[in-house]
């Protein structure tokens, strides 16, 4: 793990291929519904699921953008700007193991194509599991362990397993998975 998506080649995030086989509108139904609460996406890249995920719980509260590489956050805030209208939008800059957010400060929390990448991962979701409120929900969306049309070579991926085991280690008691997407996993666990 922990080689980084190369900032050089933001414009494949953006590729419109890319919908046909990770499209972000298939979490919307997944996410528990919440009247008032945060949310934040650890590894924010350019916003490809930022940006959908945000706009879907417009009214709910802030969404926090976190991301670890100077050259990615200037890329999201171009995309941003493009956007046009107001977002409750606040960006952190990342850390390897710590999240800059409080206690309990996050209803909804997810990283997408991040997990494979982190070299903290066991202190990430701890940081996770601190963040989140009470019955709050997180989602990992990352590339399978197996040979795909796109994505990072295999040797770089990290197994849903590995995910479950860290997950569990974090505190997370109800974890699932979901099958969303050809090349990716989908695994969702709830804060008790």
């Amino acid at each position: 793990m922990a080689h980084l998506f190369d900032h050089r080649h933001v414009d494949r995030l953006h590729d419109p291929e890319r919908v046909t086989f990770q499209d972000p509108a298939r979490l919307f139904p997944l996410v528990r519904p919440y009247e008032h609460g945060d949310a934040a996406e650890i590894g924010t890249g350019s916003g490809y699921f930022f940006f959908p995920l945000c706009e879907f719980l417009s009214g709910r509260g802030a969404c926090h953008a976190i991301e670890l590489q100077p050259e990615m956050i200037a890329h999201f805030e171009s995309e941003l700007k493009k956007r046009g209208r107001a977002l409750p939008v606040r960006i952190l800059p990342g850390s390897p193991d710590k999240i800059d957010l409080p206690d309990q400060s996050a209803a909804l929390a997810w990283m997408a194509n991040v997990y494979h990448e982190l070299s903290m991962p066991r202190e990430m979701l701890r940081e996770v599991f601190r963040i989140l409120s009470p019955a709050g929900q997180f989602f990992v969306v990352d590339w399978k362990k197996e040979e795909t049309p796109v994505g990072p070579p295999v040797e770089e991926r990290a197994s849903d397993i590995s995910l479950y085991d860290l997950l569990i280690d974090a505190g997370f008691t109800r974890i699932r998975s979901h099958d969303l997407y050809p090349y990716h996993y989908v695994v969702e666990a709830l804060k008790d």
